[in-house]
């Protein structure tokens, strides 16, 4: 029995990009959702990228270049310095050392059809085309994965999987020996055909899956036959792993990009995500910023169990602390006194979400993305100062301080409030802000100590 290669490695002339001039990412899943979301104005509009695999496993976005001359005149993005280009014979080429993993495209928005249901034509606009799925189905393909990056901001990808019936249905979906469609391609595009026929051919040939949930695929994970009826669970089990940033080298880097991410982002909705550290190599990489109430969210929240209910990790990684961004004040309960401060650190109830993580794992970090822009981290806290101040923190305990209410009482400086924690372990600015300059604060009268510290 023949089988068909996952990728294909195409040597090219084409020179690789300088490294770390270009993001890398641990799945082909984190690149094309970086690739995604970093297009997100070129939706509906004919464009199409790819995704390469390196030969250390690592994937890289890619922009397509019809020829030699084009690649002279486009001024590439500078997240995307690596092209792909196809040559006279329309054969794709790639830089030297890298594979073809998949290929990302958005369309236009198709005309609807005559007879066509307002529903059907919305889900054509919203799923793979006919000759998108038979590029990677065909026994000729270069690669077997192909992304659609749709319109409503939903991402979707269709992997080929060997099957006998999409070895059946392949053929059926390529052109004539003249290059026009076949029917069945004609009247989809049309939409004579319902586009559910394709939804359903395409689930049962191989792996349709949802990584960006949009207004139609609302549901992260694979799509079955009974997908209408998936997308209305009220907490389906999570399949995929959450979509991860691009690989990042220190935690220098890792506050940085942190800084980037909460810029995009509403303060009127808190946001939180993990960042996690490979076991042996000094390597981060940073979960999407999910909108959740920081006390409710924790691992499970985003990462999927395995068959004996245990939270699986990307492998070699793990965890290696947990973000927050802060929850928006009313200006009528803000303290009289230090104000700024107040609104750019971490609040009690946060706090004690945060401090309670160190009791079952105490190598664990906590950062706060203040509203100023700063990267707040607490670490390697002294076990019984924590003890102390957790008992402080908490409503059900006989030491308990309502610090929030002092502070706005004015019977509390917030200043003493940073010193408590401050004194309690090892209190870091990574990245400055309006309120914070960069590096370590210490207690009593928590004075910034200026310039770099270790990454660890």
């Amino acid at each position: 029995m023949n089988t068909l290669p996952l990728e294909t490695i195409v040597s090219s002339s084409a020179a690789a990009p300088a490294a770390g001039s270009n993001p890398a990412f641990l799945t082909c899943d984190d690149a094309a959702a970086f690739m995604h979301e970093s297009l997100k104005g070129r939706r509906s509009t004919e464009f199409t990228g790819f995704i390469l695999k390196n030969t250390e496993g690592r994937f890289y976005c890619a922009l397509e270049v019809k020829s030699a001359d084009e690649l002279a005149d486009t001024e590439l993005p500078r997240d995307f310095p690596l092209t792909v280009a196809v040559n006279l014979v329309g054969e794709m080429e790639v830089p030297s050392g890298y594979s073809l993993e998949a290929s990302l495209v958005s369309r236009v928005d198709k005309a609807k059809g005559f007879d066509e249901s307002a529903v059907e034509w919305n889900q054509r606009n919203l799923f793979h085309s006919v000759a998108d799925l038979h590029t990677v189905m065909s026994s000729r393909r270069q690669y077997s994965r192909c992304y659609l990056s749709a319109s409503d901001g939903g991402l979707i990808a269709y992997t080929s999987s060997l099957s006998d019936f999409e070895k059946e249905l392949s053929p059926r979906l390529q052109l004539k020996p003249d290059g026009r469609p076949q029917n069945f391609e004609s009247l989809y595009e049309r939409g004579a055909i319902p586009s559910s026929v394709l939804i359903l051919l395409a689930i049962a040939a191989g792996e349709v899956t949802t990584v960006v949930a949009g207004s139609l695929w609302r549901r992260r994970g694979r799509l079955k036959a009974s997908w209408r009826n998936d997308i209305l669970q009220h907490n389906p089990p999570i399949e995929l792993m959450p979509v991860c940033g691009p690989v990042l080298k220190a935690v220098s880097a890792v506050a940085h990009y942190l800084h980037e991410q909460m810029l995009k982002l509403s303060h009127l909705q808190q946001h939180v995500g993990i960042i996690l550290k490979h076991k042996t190599q000094d390597v981060f990489v940073v979960t999407a910023p999910v909108a959740s109430d920081y006390a409710s969210f924790d691992r499970h929240t985003i990462f999927p169990k395995g068959p004996q209910a245990n939270v699986l990790l990307p492998a070699q990684f793990r965890i290696h602390g947990f973000y927050h961004s802060m929850k928006t004040i009313a200006d009528d309960r803000l303290p009289a006194q230090e104000v700024q401060l107040y609104k750019n650190f971490f609040s009690a109830n946060d706090l004690r979400t945060g401090l309670s993580r160190f009791i079952v794992a105490p190598h664990h970090r906590v950062f706060l993305c203040t509203p100023s822009g700063a990267v707040l981290r607490f670490s390697k806290p002294e076990p019984e100062k924590l003890q102390n101040l957790m008992a402080q923190l908490d409503p059900q305990n006989a030491d308990y301080q309502d610090f929030e209410q002092k502070i706005l009482s004015g019977e509390m400086r917030v200043q003493a409030f940073v010193d408590r924690l401050a004194a309690a372990g090892t209190l870091s600015v990574l990245y400055p802000g309006d309120v914070w300059a960069k590096g370590r604060v210490l207690a009593p009268t928590a004075t910034v100590i200026m310039g770099d510290e270790s990454a660890q």
